[in-house]
């Protein structure tokens, strides 16, 4: 922590240049001012000409018609009663005396919306787009270069013509920076090699999480964190010391903005989502559904939006960012009082992230003068995320060794049982044979009636599917049910009813042939299965059997009580290539019926 914390101290404050405040668009510098600071950032009051194009050999003579305005933060115009746009054009001007001796100075120019020519006294020394008083005549552009300025003078001047008609902010954000040649350079080769840093770890990052989704693929965490590293790669591309990059491969303004604001936008829902997956019931679903419809919003409007209006969504999504990082943390924390693994760790390196990204958030505003640092939170984010995935393997090895001792343990006791168990196998095959045949015998037959059940009707129902398939012979059920079986066993008990349950299955048997099932649905529900046998063939056994039940049960009710006992039935035929509870549904339903219609029926 202490060596990280050293790095990206070194980048935000070391690597920053002093500001030197300027007044009524003049500035001294001293040779002093180099020696306790490498470089000077030119701020304060600078001249400025708004909706003017003015030539540098003609601005001394319209000085007494200018206003002033910051050298950063863009067009903040200090005047009351000048329109505050931002679309436009104008003219900034600044006069640097010096007071050095033998320093040879350059000057790196800060990225400028949207398009700018640059003069020192009444030289064009760097540009970038097309200036123009015209929308139709504008070009935007980018060009953050460094130029050297004149030596042995004892002043120049900076006159800047720009105009802006493709972006939400216009004119110089970022204050010009003067210095020694050799640390002006020094210090864009060391931001450049900053950014080839967090370039290289994260393109490592995503390589290395790729390939563990690739050897485990049912686990999204790799996945989820190494597109949340892609996008981090992709947003690094647009830094302004990365430009140079982004020219050469050939990228538009538009697309070098759209793909900056973007790559901010849904890196959010990104991290959301790899939380989400290491700490699931830390947050709550609901909410992050919300959180994640609202990035999506923004980062529709920057996909279809006009460059021009794009950052009017910056400040309220930093605002919207920094209440999703907060609750983020409490997930951790609530995910850390649970004892979650890496619960911890994480809650560390979402601390790096939240503070330098509250940190750029203020840099942009010009609250402070560090630098962007969320890349390298980024990177501390990721030495986090390394240590958990390297202490999870470590709890894998030590799992395993625990478990390869117990395995040699339990082989050792299983080798000296070996002998003992190959005579007890065969006493314990005996006896387990005659045990699943009186097992199957009790599963498949029903304990009352001694016919079969639900479960004895199975391997006989697959072997008629199977006839029907392939032969198409006829088959069809009979569903029985006793009428008024629950009053019977009021009145003369549950024995009686048990006895009628027992005869009337005595019955039925007697009258079905030997290749016909019966069984006991339930209660006092029976049925019958007739192969080889149609819906009419059907319907004249099921009459058959309720009369001969009616017949022959007439007499079970004890104490010589006249009682009749009647069926109800409901017949339906098998057809092709239907299930078995589609036909058993036809038969309840003409039971049901045959209820309707007065009981002691059969019906179809």
């Amino acid at each position: 922590m202490l060596a990280f914390f050293l790095f990206a101290f070194h980048f935000a404050v070391t690597l920053q240049s002093t500001l030197k405040q300027a007044d009524d668009g003049q500035i001294l510098l001293h040779s002093d001012d180099f020696l306790q600071q490498k470089t000077i950032g030119l701020d304060g009051q600078w001249y400025f000409f708004p909706s003017q194009l003015v030539d540098p050999q003609n601005v001394e003579g319209l000085l007494k018609g200018a206003t002033t305005i910051k050298g950063s933060g863009g067009w903040k115009f200090d005047s009351q009663d000048m329109q505050k746009q931002v679309e436009g054009y104008g003219t900034y001007y600044l006069k640097v005396n010096l007071d050095t001796q033998d320093i040879n100075l350059a000057m790196q120019i800060p990225y400028i919306e949207t398009a700018y020519n640059l003069y020192i006294d009444n030289r064009l020394v760097a540009s970038g787009g097309v200036v123009s008083a015209s929308v139709n005549g504008a070009e935007p552009g980018f060009n953050s270069s460094i130029i050297t300025l004149p030596q042995n003078v004892d002043a120049f001047t900076i006159t800047l013509q720009v105009s802006n008609y493709h972006s939400a902010w216009g004119g110089i954000w970022l204050p010009f920076v003067v210095g020694e040649v050799d640390a002006i350079y020094s210090e864009r080769q060391a931001l450049v090699a900053l950014s080839v840093f967090i370039i290289g770890v994260l393109a490592v990052t995503v390589a290395f999480y790729l390939i563990q989704y690739y050897l485990r693929p049912s686990d999204k965490i790799p996945l989820a964190f190494a597109c949340f590293c892609f996008i981090l790669f992709l947003r690094e591309f647009t830094a302004e010391h990365m430009h140079f990059a982004l020219a050469f491969l050939g990228f538009g303004h538009a697309l070098v903005v759209k793909l900056n604001y973007l790559s901010f936008y849904i890196a959010l829902p990104a991290v959301i989502y790899f939380m989400q997956l290491c700490f699931r019931h830390s947050f709550n679903s609901k909410l992050l559904r919300v959180l994640y419809g609202v990035s999506i919003i923004y980062s529709l409007f920057v996909l279809f939006s006009p460059t021009r209006y794009i950052g009017l969504s910056l400040t309220s999504y930093q605002i919207f960012a920094l209440l999703t990082f907060i609750y983020i943390l409490n997930g951790l924390i609530m995910a850390a009082r649970a004892k979650q693994l890496g619960a911890n760790m994480m809650i560390l390196g979402g601390m790096f992230v939240i503070v330098f990204a509250i940190n750029d958030m203020l840099h942009a505003n010009g609250i402070i003068n560090t630098g962007r640092l969320i890349n390298i939170g980024i990177v501390a984010l990721i030495i986090c995320q390394s240590y958990i995935i390297n202490k999870r393997f470590n709890n894998i090895i030590t799992d395993n060794e625990s478990l390869t001792e117990q395995l040699q343990q339990h082989n050792a006791d299983l080798e000296a049982l070996g002998a003992q168990l190959e005579i007890k196998v065969e006493q314990r095959t005996t006896q387990l044979k005659l045990v699943n045949k009186e097992l199957k015998n009790l599963v498949n037959i029903d304990s009352l009636t001694g016919v079969l059940n639900r479960e004895g009707l199975q391997q006989h129902l697959k072997s008629a599917y199977e006839r029907l398939r392939r032969s198409h012979e006829p088959s069809s059920i009979i569903l029985f049910d006793f009428d008024h079986f629950k009053r019977i066993n009021d009145t003369f008990g549950h024995d009686a009813g048990d006895k009628i349950l027992v005869s009337g299955a005595k019955v039925i048997q007697n009258f079905i042939r030997e290749q016909d099932k019966l069984i006991r649905w339930g209660g006092e529900e029976f049925l019958v299965l007739l192969p080889d046998t149609e819906l009419n063939g059907a319907e004249y056994i099921g009459n058959k059997l309720r009369r001969a039940i009616s017949e022959q049960l007439a007499d079970e009710i004890p104490n010589n009580v006249s009682v009749e006992i009647t069926v109800t039935g409901g017949v339906s035929e098998f057809r092709r290539d239907e299930t078995f509870e589609v036909l058993f549904k036809r038969a309840d339903n003409a039971l049901y019926k045959g209820k309707k219609a007065g009981r002691n029926c059969i019906r179809s």
